[in-house]
Formats: C-alpha cells, sequence, structure tokens
C-alpha cells in the first residue's frame, strides 16, 4: 500500500468501509449482540425480525453501517461459540422482484441451485434446507426495506412469505435457521408495515431508532477515520472540529443535518484538495471550498448512490462535456462520451433503447433536466443538462469516487 503525504489508507473514506470499532452507536450494537447472541445460542424459536430506522431523508446516520457491523461482528462471535452465521447484505431499492432478492442470497451463500426459471417459494426451500444441511444460520440485512413497502414491486403475500419464511416451510428442525434485519431512512415503515403485512409488523422482534448525529458525535467519528486514513501530519483537530460543527445535528435548530456520511465525505475532499495542491497538510480553506454550496451541499449522494455504473457513466458524460463547454447537450453527444467512457471501464455500452430509458432514469431522479429542440438537418432531437445548481466539476468527483469504490478504475486509457 503506497502511503502519500495526506493519506495513508484511502478505503477509510470509502462508503462501504464498516470499522472494527464504532465510536458512535456503540450502545446500540452491543444491545443488537447481546440479543442475537442470546437468539442464535438458543435455537429454536420464531424467526427473529429487527429493523433499524432513521427520520425522513435522514441520510448518513449510521444505519447501514450498524446493521453491517452487527452483522459481521456476530459471524465472529458466535463462531467462538460454535455457531455458524452466515451475513447476507442487499439494498433492495434497486430489486425489481422477490426473485432477484432471493437470487442475490442463493449467491451470497453459495446455494447449489439454478435460479433461473426457479419459483420463488422454491427458492427460499433450498436456502432453508441449505442451512439445515449445513447446520448454520443467515442474517439477511435488507437495507432500503422502504422502498418494498412503497412500491407495488413486492406483493403482500410476497413480503409475508419472505419474512414469515417458516410458516411456509416449517423446519425440519423446529429451529428457525432464516432471519431478517430491516434498515429504513423512514420512521414511516413500521406504519407501512402494519398496512401492508400487519401479522409481520406485530411480532417485530426489536426495533432501533436513530437519531441524527450530533456535533460531538461527528467528531469522535471523523477523527477515528482521521487516525486510520490520514497521515498523522496531515491533519489537527481544528480541522476535525470545523467539519463536525457544520454537519452536526443540534434539536435547538441552527445546525447541520447530522449526517457522517457527508461529514466524512468532506473531509476526503478536503484531504483530496490538499494533495492535488502538493501541501503536506489539511488547512481551514481546504474544508472551507469542501463545504461550500457549490461543492457537495446540491447533490444527492443517497440517489446516486442507487445509480447503476451505466448510470454513473452517463452522469460522468455530462459532467464531462459540460465542464468543458457548458450548455445543453444533444443526446448524440453524451451517448458518444458515454460509449467511450464504457469501453475505458472494461463496460460494454447499453443499447439505444436501453440509454435512452438510464437518460430518462436520471431525468426523473432530477440528476438531469430534458428538452425537446429543433435542430438544423437533425429535426426534433432531445437536449438535457445538469440542473443549475448541481456544479459539473464536482459532481464529476463524485461520481469517479462512487465508480472507484465500486468498479475501480478505467482499465484502458481513453
Amino acid at each position: 500500500m503506497i502511503v502519500g503525504r495526506i493519506f495513508s489508507d484511502r478505503r477509510v473514506f470509502e462508503e462501504t468501509y464498516v470499522p472494527r470499532t464504532l465510536p458512535v452507536r456503540d450502545q446500540e450494537a452491543e444491545t443488537l449482540l447481546s440479543r442475537y447472541t442470546s437468539r442464535f445460542s438458543e435455537g429454536p424459536g420464531a424467526t427473529d425480525v429487527t429493523v433499524i430506522y432513521g427520520s425522513i431523508g435522514r441520510v448518513g446516520i449510521g444505519k447501514t453501517t450498524l446493521a453491517k457491523y452487527v452483522a459481521y461482528s456476530l459471524q465472529e462471535h458466535l463462531r467462538g461459540r460454535g455457531v455458524i452465521l452466515r451475513p447476507v447484505y442487499i439494498n433492495v431499492y434497486g430489486a425489481p422482484s422477490i426473485h432477484q432478492m432471493l437470487s442475490s442470497v442463493v449467491s451470497e451463500l453459495g446455494v447449489n441451485i439454478p435460479v433461473r426459471g426457479t419459483a420463488a417459494i422454491e427458492m427460499l426451500k433450498a436456502i432453508t434446507d441449505y442451512l439445515y444441511i449445513k447446520d448454520s444460520y443467515a442474517l439477511v440485512v435488507l437495507d432500503e426495506f422502504q422502498s418494498l413497502l412503497m412500491s407495488n414491486r413486492l406483493s403482500n403475500e410476497d413480503l409475508y412469505m419472505l419474512l414469515r419464511v417458516y410458516e411456509e416451510i416449517p423446519p425440519k428442525d423446529n429451529v428457525n435457521r432464516l432471519n431478517f434485519l430491516l434498515v429504513s431512512q423512514d420512521f414511516r415503515v413500521l406504519s407501512y408495515m402494519r398496512e401492508r403485512i400487519p401479522q409481520v409488523e406485530s411480532q417485530i422482534g426489536f426495533k432501533v431508532y436513530l437519531k441524527p448525529y450530533s456535533a460531538e458525535e461527528l467528531r469522535a467519528i471523523l477523527e477515528q477515520r482521521a487516525a486510520l486514513g490520514l497521515v498523522d501530519s496531515a491533519w489537527s483537530d481544528d480541522v476535525i472540529g470545523m467539519i463536525a460543527d457544520y454537519y452536526g445535528y443540534s434539536e435547538r435548530g441552527g445546525g447541520g443535518d447530522g449526517s457522517a456520511r457527508r461529514a466524512i465525505l468532506t473531509l476526503r475532499m478536503a484531504a483530496e484538495m490538499a494533495e492535488a495542491e502538493g501541501a503536506s497538510r489539511i488547512t481551514e480553506e481546504h474544508v472551507r471550498r469542501a463545504i461550500s454550496a457549490d461543492a457537495i451541499s446540491n447533490i444527492p449522494l443517497e440517489v446516486m448512490r442507487s445509480l447503476n455504473l451505466h448510470e454513473l457513466l452517463i452522469l460522468m458524460a455530462v459532467s464531462t462535456l459540460i465542464a468543458t463547454r457548458g450548455g445543453w447537450l444533444s443526446t448524440g453527444e453524451v451517448k458518444g462520451e458515454y460509449e467511450s467512457l464504457a469501453r475505458a471501464y472494461g463496460e460494454e455500452p447499453r443499447r439505444h433503447t436501453q440509454f435512452y430509458e438510464y437518460l430518462k432514469e436520471l431525468s426523473n431522479a432530477g440528476l438531469l433536466e430534458a428538452r425537446v429542440s429543433n435542430l438544423p438537418q437533425r429535426g426534433r432531437t432531445t437536449m438535457v443538462r445538469l440542473p443549475p445548481e448541481i456544479p459539473a466539476d464536482r459532481l464529476r468527483e463524485v461520481v469517479e469516487s462512487i465508480i472507484m469504490d465500486r468498479a475501480g478504475g478505467p482499465k484502458v486509457s481513453q
């Protein structure tokens, strides 16, 4: 691992990074670990469904990190007791069907069953049989669970069958081995469950509500990330405090949104700015530039995290072209730049129809603006651009960062 003048380990700043210890949410983690340890050590019992949730629209408050930390820590803890636990993490935001969700579980567990053409109930049976044969348990984390309840992608019957699986498929040894940890960014998830699957909602084993992080809590989180990911001499308490105070939530008002995700990203951006300038230390000026309104506050990070690789490449294409010359872009221009980027990242560009479907979805998500114009010799054509409040250069940096974390850098030079 190459250590620079600023970064010692960039992985610490990736959105998927889960620390080995939690400086905040440790009490919630210990409560969940204690409860699950007792649950899995006892053997027989009902399928366990636990819900971690926050306020509407509150992102970056530790729900996903807490869920993953509990799942991975529980796996290690139970191993010492001779109990085999397999954690499975699925972000269900983009899952169009119960079949795709169960296919992910089958893949993660290594169940030997062809998923194509296999009915959902048969996949569930294969999963439960596999856990019985292996004498093991599975804890399935379903992130963004509220998205399933707010759409018609899964029927009430499918939801019930999934979460109350052992009522559909009685366990062979009276041990319910498949359990669920549901994560939601909307506190109304409980009301939605009550409306659609009341039998499940009434039997939720444990509910964990998370508030936004305060400035003091963010300081602890940022200090941990800085200590793990930055050269000691590259950061100071003043820089950490500046970011924590800006994003820290206060119930008295006047504070930030309490998002650790945005605070960590700001520290990462400030570090990248310092590194790009050849500086040996992050200054308050780097932080000011990173948290400026034109830097990140208008970029919907939660939405962008849910995009697939090709949607991100289209956004990169648009932001690159606009940063170069501005104005409205023809879809032909965007398609050409996208195809070049896709090949550079070792991906086969999507065909015409799928490309336009992606443009439509990005527009519906508020990440692009589109209009139909009459161009000389071309006739009516769709033109696109970024919304005025989203800066092209900063959007490109964020997109590149997400793609780097997910797929690595370009495979070939453009």
